[in-house]
């Protein structure tokens, strides 16, 4: 289980970055209409995202026990219908609005738009509810949860109702997660078929999803009717391990440190070896090329701007 992120050092890098993105004016807004997703999409309603940094609320049937869900959101000065889309996954502490301004500054000067949904802990209670993707709960022996109400088609429906709205040409986006969010984007590419993704990052992630049937959900992929075809669906996906080269503290006061944790490494810069190079293995048994890469950020930690520019330029590739 993924432990709160660092949330003082969210917090100052979050007010560094809001000084450096320039306030918009009242006329610099782009249309949006908003839809109900899981009853008629056809049905919208009129709302608009400013230039900068602002927040919506988004109705949908799978978003926990309210219905629905804050979408934070960042759009640089210039959008035309080729901007790409991105969404930014928070870590446990569910600073939805602080993720986005730290990851405002290069989505500026990167020229994409930055979604970041806010599971808060009201709506989505646990790791089950977030991290997990709502697959099951965490009751002893709890059953799958229909499809429908896994929190994975969430972002997507809020991608085709931004897409269709802002008139965009983009048919796919890019998905960054850190730490407990990271975890959200290994499930959601291991376990949802749609492809709606071009590039994914999942940082600094501290225990991971082992790709093996016999281990079951949410340790492992069993439980939920998946074949190896999932395995080789999973291994062709554009993503990128990203860790910081200072998230190396076998101490760290919020680290997992479960028996499943600790056999994948001492810390998260380990882990996160490890992982990568399990899969690749994994993937050569089945005759696959792993689609993956795997990068080191010098001199970064757990939570740190550099790995969130790093992240950002990747998905603008």
């Amino acid at each position: 289980m993924e432990d709160a992120d660092v949330r003082s050092d969210l917090e100052n890098i979050a007010r560094r970055t809001a000084k450096a993105i320039a306030q918009p004016s009242e006329n610099d807004v782009c249309s949006l209409l908003l839809g109900h997703p899981l009853t008629d999409c056809s049905m919208f309603e009129s709302i608009y995202l400013n230039n900068g940094s602002g927040s919506f609320t988004f109705p949908d049937g799978a978003a926990g026990s309210r219905k629905s869900l804050r979408i934070f959101y960042f759009c640089p000065g210039v959008i035309t219908d080729d901007t790409r889309i991105v969404f930014g996954m928070h870590g446990l502490d569910r600073k939805a609005s602080e993720f986005r301004d730290v990851l405002a500054a290069p989505a500026e000067q990167l020229g994409v738009i930055v979604l970041v949904p806010e599971f808060d802990t009201e709506a989505f209670p646990d790791v089950y509810a977030y991290n997990y993707g709502n697959v099951r709960t965490g009751t002893p022996d709890a059953a799958i949860l229909p499809r429908e109400l896994w929190s994975f088609g969430i972002i997507e429906r809020v991608f085709e109702n931004v897409r269709t709205s802002l008139a965009s040409s983009q048919s796919s986006f890019g998905l960054f997660g850190n730490s407990a969010g990271s975890q959200f984007v290994l499930r959601y590419l291991s376990l949802n078929e749609a492809g709606l993704v071009n590039r994914a990052v999942a940082s600094n992630s501290g225990i991971y999803m082992l790709p093996d049937f016999n281990v079951e959900y949410p340790n492992g992929m069993g439980g939920l009717g998946l074949d190896q075809s999932s395995l080789k669906r999973y291994f062709c996906r554009p993503l990128t391990i990203l860790v910081g080269e200072k998230d190396a503290d076998p101490t760290a006061f919020d680290l997992p440190r479960s028996d499943e944790a600790m056999a994948q490494g001492l810390h998260r810069l380990a882990r996160g070896r490890w992982y990568f190079d399990l899969c690749q293995s994994l993937a050569t048994g089945l005759g696959e090329e792993l689609s993956w890469r795997y990068e080191i950020v010098a001199d970064a930690g757990h939570v740190d701007q550099r790995i969130f520019d790093r992240a950002l330029s990747i998905l603008a590739e």
